[in-house]
């Protein structure tokens, strides 16, 4: 029940609209994940968008690392790839600040940019990139976010 509850929490605070899931059971026989929507009806992973199964995924990563007595670190690859901009600002501004203690973001050039890297520019202590150099057959190490001069 905890679990449904922290799922819950963490749903309302990564989808903009507020009343496409408004319960979440899970059967303790089978691990069965169930949506219900603002009217009761049950609510598919199929029916949901691209992003809105990205973002329920994070959700529940989410939900199980707050429910754990343990604090662990958090790594996410690539945590833009599919969403939209709305759903970037939201994962951006309610999830990566408090994803865990620690948080590694694993990002390309175009996901964390602009105004997005701003915005979390001041909840990260540090930024590295990786480029891989054919001319030396390896990957050159460099403590910045990219080219931070164009974001």
């Amino acid at each position: 029940h905890q679990l449904e509850t922290l799922l819950l929490e963490s749903l309302r605070a990564l989808y903009r609209k507020e009343r496409l899931v408004t319960k979440v059971s899970i059967n303790s026989d089978n691990l069965e994940l169930v949506l219900q929507d603002s009217e009761g009806n049950k609510l598919t992973p199929d029916r949901l968008s691209a992003g809105e199964r990205q973002l329920l995924a994070v959700a529940l990563v989410w939900s199980i690392a707050r429910a754990s007595t343990i604090a662990l670190p958090t790594v996410i690859d690539t945590p833009l790839g599919r969403l939209d901009s709305n759903h970037r600002r939201t994962l951006v501004e309610n999830y990566f600040p408090r994803a865990s203690h620690q948080a590694l973001l694993l990002s390309t050039d175009e996901e964390i940019n602009g105004d997005l890297y701003t915005t979390l520019a001041p909840r990260v202590s540090r930024c590295a990139t990786v480029t891989y150099d054919e001319t030396i057959n390896s990957s050159q190490f460099t403590t910045d976010y990219f080219d931070e001069e164009r974001l």
